[in-house]
């Protein structure tokens, strides 16, 4: 796995946004995400979608390897960690906190998120149900209008992507992030999600990412 990064200044705080979906921020120790929907995919197989579990596995293996590359005392998922209620690959999670026992994990509430008291003691989360806020950085599943400058918030929920042209005549949708004055939205976690790519505010500059970069796209592009 490539980690590339690109760092920003967020209401004076320096944020790096990297290419596998997550902002780390460095002075706060702190790791970011949203949208990992644990438990889609077996979900999607109970209803008579074959869908395997390898990319649950996947995405809890890319998020371990984030945690071991920066180290961070907490991780902020910005909601949606869960699909839709318990299931066997929601149990994965049990797996990977006994991997990082110290590790605080904090969970601002989304709409698909289901979790009773219990399982968030099982789980040892720190779940919020409408915003949580560190250095003046609100976390809320849910946007704000992009001219909204009554606060900072980061959030996610729109599974953002762009389209971009390539030669010859090439259309390619790619995750990104979003990234205005006063709100960041963040791309799913999970790659078994759809893309929003639909035209975006200009009041946003978009960070595009693949497997192996990072990289803005020109707002004129939009």
């Amino acid at each position: 796995m490539k980690i590339k990064e690109q760092t920003i200044t967020f209401n004076k705080q320096q944020l790096i946004l990297n290419n596998q979906r997550s902002i780390f921020w460095k002075s706060e120790k702190t790791l970011i995400l949203s949208d990992l929907h644990l438990g889609k995919a077996a979900h999607f197989r109970k209803h008579g979608i074959a869908i395997p579990m390898d990319t649950t596995i996947a995405d809890l293996n890319r998020l371990e390897r984030l945690v071991d590359y920066y180290q961070p005392v907490q991780v902020i998922v910005v909601g949606d960690l869960v699909h839709a209620g318990i299931n066997q690959e929601v149990l994965l999670l049990e797996q990977f906190k006994t991997r990082y026992p110290t590790l605080l994990l904090h969970l601002v509430k989304g709409n698909h998120d289901r979790l009773s008291k219990q399982m968030t003691d099982r789980f040892n989360i720190h779940q919020h149900d409408e915003i949580f806020e560190l250095q003046q950085i609100q976390f809320k599943h849910h946007p704000i209008d992009a001219e909204d400058q009554s606060s900072f918030r980061i959030s996610g929920h729109l599974h953002p992507g762009v389209s971009i042209v390539i030669p010859p005549r090439r259309q390619l949708r790619l995750p990104c992030f979003m990234v205005s004055d006063h709100q960041i939205i963040l791309p799913a976690f999970s790659k078994f999600t759809g893309l929003d790519s639909k035209e975006l505010s200009t009041a946003y500059q978009c960070y595009a990412i693949t497997d192996d970069l990072i990289f803005p796209i020109q707002k004129n592009r939009l």
